[in-house]
């Protein structure tokens, strides 16, 4: 099986920051803790095994790039595939629109 190599854009480390914080203040630092760990592995577990098995996301045609996005949970994690390399470029959560929402 072909193994991928996983990169956080400094975006997607942004993204997990601050919802460690908001899980921190809903649910306390070791709940919140174990919400970054669950979503890292899940990220890891996919992401290096088979990213061209998640959908592209809706932002990819209007971007005219290919953004797939995986889901885990209520959050949604957008990367970029190039030969063995996975790019995340972001990870949204409930509250956040999608990426072209950002700019208007």
């Amino acid at each position: 099986m072909k193994k991928y190599k996983v990169i956080l854009h400094s975006d997607a480390e942004s993204d997990i920051e601050s919802s460690f914080k908001w899980g921190c203040r809903a649910w306390g630092e070791e709940n919140a803790k174990l919400w970054v760990r669950k979503l890292r592995r899940a990220i890891r577990k996919q992401l290096t095994s088979s990213p061209l098995g998640c959908p592209l996301a809706p932002e990819s045609e209007q971007l005219g790039v290919s953004i797939r996005h995986l889901i885990i949970g209520r959050y949604r994690v957008l990367f970029t595939v190039a030969e063995r390399t996975v790019t995340i470029l972001y990870v949204r959560g409930p509250y956040i629109g999608l990426i072209s929402e950002e700019a208007d």
